[in-house]
């Protein structure tokens, strides 16, 4: 049977949600897109290439009995009783980062979820990088012995040319200040709670440890934004491992490509980017390389979403759920804490 999915929301992202269900197309198809723009809605249809039921209200279309499931991007604030709602109606559902916006929701999705037996899956598009997946089998397997530190990164800013013109050296930084995501009451911080999401799912799903405590700095560097454009964060696990955690929308990664993450270990460094793995055992001058052609950001959709298809048709709690989704928001909420208190926070 295929999956009968509503697209929840027709803003910038959903672009590649549409491009990642095209691929599924044999298991499931958008039959409806809810948005209080129909103009965004209909830029999505176009997309798709044909007409779909619109609804001005998400609410409305999970009331119908033709959708399984739902897509939802939405802004922040509107995550917990999206998923809640979803919920309620009997549908799967799929959403974007970040699950929502304090732990308090976070339990009412999960008791939500749990009392309707529904799927739900946090969209954490990321993890599907292969080389985030490999780095994780070469940890699980014990290749690089213990872990004494992970680095996680997600920097958006765009390198300029080369310049003596130093306000051209790192070419455009992203325009949030003039969106709801400069508004706090409905973005929920800044843009560690955004962007930051990613690294810091990265660096639990490869550290598989838990974390115990967190110290943060933010900075405003570059964007004209109420809160922060960049987030720096410590982590410290369990049995004594260190997360690093850097975020940005102002200041470019280190890398060409960006590096995504690295591993420090006993057994020596792994680190990656979306398409390329490195590996320099201890001793060796030259890392190793494992390269995977054609992975980008837009292909990890595609496999979130065959991912999502797969638990749902199986029956089985797909790779982050509520639980994971829990945990990453933990994180950030700690940074917070730690940064108006100045102090380290005990998760």
């Amino acid at each position: 049977m295929v999956l009968r999915v509503g697209l929840v929301g027709a803003g910038g992202i959903t672009r590649s949600h549409v491009s990642g269900w095209a691929t599924v197309a044999d298991r499931a198809e958008i039959v409806a897109i809810a948005d209080v723009s129909e103009e965004a809605a209909r830029a999505r249809m176009k997309q798709i290439g044909r007409e779909v039921k619109y609804y001005k209200d998400y609410r409305d279309m999970l009331a119908a009995s033709d959708i399984d499931a739902v897509d939802m991007a939405l802004p922040h604030f509107l995550h917990c009783e999206s998923i809640v709602a979803a919920a309620e109606a009997g549908k799967h559902a799929m959403s974007e980062k970040p699950f929502c916006l304090s732990l308090e929701e976070a339990e009412k999705i999960r008791a939500a979820v749990d009392k309707a037996g529904t799927i739900f899956m946090a969209a954490h598009n990321q993890l599907f990088f292969p080389t985030v997946q490999r780095a994780k089998q070469m940890i699980m397997l014990g290749d690089l012995g213990k872990i004494y530190q992970i680095d996680s990164l997600d920097c958006s800013a765009r390198r300029g040319p080369l310049s003596t013109n130093k306000s051209t050296w790192f070419g455009d930084a992203r325009r949030q200040h003039d969106t709801w995501r400069n508004d706090p009451a409905k973005m929920g911080g800044g843009e560690l709670i955004d962007t930051g999401y990613h690294p810091t799912y990265r660096m639990l799903f490869l550290a598989g440890k838990k974390p115990v405590e967190v110290s943060a700095l933010l900075g405003t560097y570059r964007l004209p934004l109420k809160l922060e454009d960049t987030a720096n964060a410590l982590i410290k696990f369990e049995d004594g491992m260190t997360g690093r955690l850097m975020s940005s929308w102002g200041l470019p990664g280190p890398g060409v490509p960006d590096m995504l993450f690295a591993v420090m270990a006993e057994a020596g460094m792994l680190w990656g980017t979306s398409s390329t793995l490195y590996y320099q055992p201890v001793g060796f001058q030259e890392p190793a390389t494992v390269e995977f052609p054609g992975w980008d950001y837009d292909r990890t959709f595609a496999a979130e979403i065959a991912h999502f298809c797969d638990a749902i048709a199986g029956g089985f709690e797909p790779l982050h759920s509520v639980k994971e989704a829990t945990d990453t928001l933990k994180i950030i909420l700690g940074a917070y804490e730690s940064v108006e208190k100045k102090a380290i926070v005990t998760l």
